[in-house]
């Protein structure tokens, strides 16, 4: 009874022993294949960041109105966006559709650059992609053997040791392109759709606000660069770039969009 007691009992532990070889042997495959797809799906997105890469082209197209509208061609071609491409007829230029946020605004040289006091701003807007954001004032974080800039939570994050918006110099504001584990918000997931609209000739504004001044930028290009080789430059002129990581799901490159100051209110 004894013996056939061990038998059976020698036969449950191998059993147990195959079956968890199976396991770890399963389990080793999936590993191996989910970081064969995560290369081989990391080495794809990064052959495509050269995409990201544009210089704004002004449009070329003929005024559309009164009878000149039937002699000019409308589809498809840059003198309307792509996604209107399906009813031209209807199509209504980002210019108009922007009229009334962009009213008040004065050119920077009725102002000379001169403003004194300019305090940080606190609100971001791109209405071409769809940004409206708040701005926060990032903090340096001190991680021992380092010092980082604490990371954006739902917001625009500016740089404090750059220029505040409106100012000489160039102002750095940073943002996610998603963040799904630190859920840390989205808010320049379209940043990635501004170096086909400036390919395109469309017009990308960007406005921050202080409570008391808004100042009016123009996206002027834009550019991609490793995370270890990004640089907080600034330059004489009154600049503005924005920075999110790119591409998804690897996050080791940063998308540079850079603007140049154009009005004020």
């Amino acid at each position: 009874m004894e013996a056939g007691y061990d038998y059976l009992h020698g036969r449950l532990q191998r059993r147990i022993v195959n079956l968890t070889g199976i396991i770890l042997l399963v389990f080793g495959l999936l590993l191996l294949a989910s970081g064969g797809a995560y290369y081989g799906y990391s080495a794809s997105a990064k052959s495509n960041l050269d995409d990201l890469a544009a210089v704004f082209e002004p449009r070329s197209v003929p005024a559309i109105t009164g009878n000149s509208a039937s002699n000019v061609s409308l589809f498809p071609g840059k003198a309307i966006s792509a996604e209107s491409w399906d009813n031209p007829s209807g199509y209504e230029p980002a210019y108009f559709r922007e009229t009334a946020l962009l009213v008040g605004f004065s050119p920077v040289s009725e102002y000379g650059m001169t403003i004194s006091n300019i305090q940080p701003s606190t609100r971001i807007l791109i209405p071409s992609i769809g940004v409206d954001s708040p701005i926060s004032e990032l903090s340096i974080l001190d991680l021992g053997d380092n010092r980082s800039y604490e990371s954006p939570d739902n917001t625009v994050g500016h740089i404090p040791e750059s220029a505040d918006a409106g100012e000489q110099g160039t102002s750095w504001f940073f943002g996610h392109t998603e963040s799904p584990i630190s859920r840390e918000g989205s808010v320049f997931f379209n940043l990635q759709k501004v170096p086909e609209k400036l390919r395109n000739g469309e017009d990308v504004y960007i406005i921050t606000d202080n409570g008391v001044n808004q100042f009016l930028y123009r996206a002027t290009s834009t550019n991609v660069v490793h995370q270890n080789d990004l640089r907080l430059d600034a330059t004489p002129g009154a600049d503005i770039n924005l920075v999110s990581s790119v591409p998804r799901f690897v996050y080791d490159h940063r998308l540079v969009v850079s603007g140049e100051l154009i009005a004020l209110r």
